[in-house]
């Protein structure tokens, strides 16, 4: 028995069991498997990821006689690329990376939502003066990277509040949350930071409290989207039903028994990220809240097509390197529901929340 499994609670450890031992009697055997291969935005594991990894450990993906391996990257352009590139079958990543793969002549179809709100956001210290974005003029705001997912938004927060980049507003790097962020505050060199959410928890941990500035409007843009090649989706659409199915059943069991979940994350799939992070808790409090669904959403997965076209027109503001998008594209092309539509056809989701 490895030493990750044997560190589970006796109930969790015999559910695994249960479980496992339930799939490899009934399900297909490991010879039938069809290698389904995908890849994250994520650098690593992390809690971001539950659904899949619970689908794993629950044989959800097994059951359906598919053999899945998560792959990670450097950031969602490079996700993009590598699903682009046909180095893998399926890909999670920023809406706005799905957006610019699409018009550089990359045909994807993006299946199902993933997260629902923005994963990242623009702060400042509590007791700061800047009250909104348009008190940034003439000031700084950090980045963890000058190609880190936070850099749409943020270029997309500058300009819907009539600022300009560079002339007005500047942008440096200053870490991702972690001591060099909260040193850049103290010293003055930023006066905000966009980042991640997962990072930014970092900070007040550090003794800086922070609160938000992000403009409403920019906060309701779509969060990461699961896509696959055009071809894929035309080649074999059942076999994409099948990977969403078991994933929706991933993402309810953790969803309806998150201390069992987080217990899983934190000493088997994503221990290195969870193990001894002093926000742990508070991320995985963080992170089930990107997996829920405004009530708008009648079937968990399915897209909210206004906000996906609100974040294509504000991605084509600017000008040179500040306009992510050179104009717009036919998301009518990319989104679609048929997918996530045949996956909940017939799926008890209540009763994979009480395994």
């Amino acid at each position: 028995m490895s030493t990750t499994f044997a560190r589970l609670k006796p109930p969790l450890r015999a559910a695994v069991l249960g479980t496992a031992l339930l799939a490899a009697l009934s399900g297909p055997s490991f010879a039938d498997m069809i290698k389904f291969d995908g890849v994250t935005a994520q650098g690593g594991p992390t809690a971001q990821m539950f659904p899949v990894f619970i689908a794993q450990e629950m044989g959800f993906y097994a059951d359906e006689g598919l053999d899945v391996t998560l792959n990670y990257s450097k950031g969602s352009s490079d996700a993009a690329r590598q699903l682009a590139a046909g180095n893998v079958d399926w890909g999670i990543f920023s809406s706005a990376a799905t957006m610019q793969t699409v018009q550089r002549g990359f045909p994807l179809k993006a299946i199902m939502q993933i997260y629902y709100p923005d994963t990242f956001d623009i702060v400042v210290p509590a007791d700061s003066p800047v009250q909104t974005m348009a008190d940034m003029k003439g000031k700084t705001i950090g980045l963890s990277d000058l190609a880190g997912g936070e850099v749409p938004m943020t270029r997309a927060s500058i300009v819907s509040t009539g600022l300009k980049e560079g002339a007005e507003v500047k942008l440096v790097v200053a870490g991702e949350g972690d001591p060099t962020t909260v040193r850049s505050f103290n010293e003055d060199r930023i006066q905000a930071y966009a980042g991640a959410k997962r990072d930014i928890l970092l900070i007040p941990a550090q003794g800086l409290p922070v609160r938000s500035i992000t403009p409403e409007i920019i906060a309701a843009f779509p969060g990461d989207a699961l896509s696959v090649r055009l071809d894929t989706f035309e080649e074999d659409p059942e076999l994409l039903a099948k990977f969403v199915r078991a994933t929706l059943k991933g993402w309810a069991w953790g969803m309806a028994n998150p201390d069992k979940a987080f217990e899983l994350l934190k000493t088997k799939y994503a221990a290195a990220s969870l193990g001894d992070n002093p926000v742990a808790k508070d991320f995985w409090k963080l992170v089930q809240t990107y997996y829920t669904a405004p009530d708008s959403v009648t079937m968990h997965g399915t897209f909210l097509p206004a906000a996906w076209t609100t974040y294509m027109e504000f991605l084509q503001l600017g000008e040179g390197e500040q306009q992510a998008l050179a104009g717009p594209i036919d998301l009518s092309t990319v989104l679609t529901d048929e997918i996530v539509i045949k996956a909940w056809d017939g799926l008890d989701i209540e009763s994979v929340k009480g395994l």
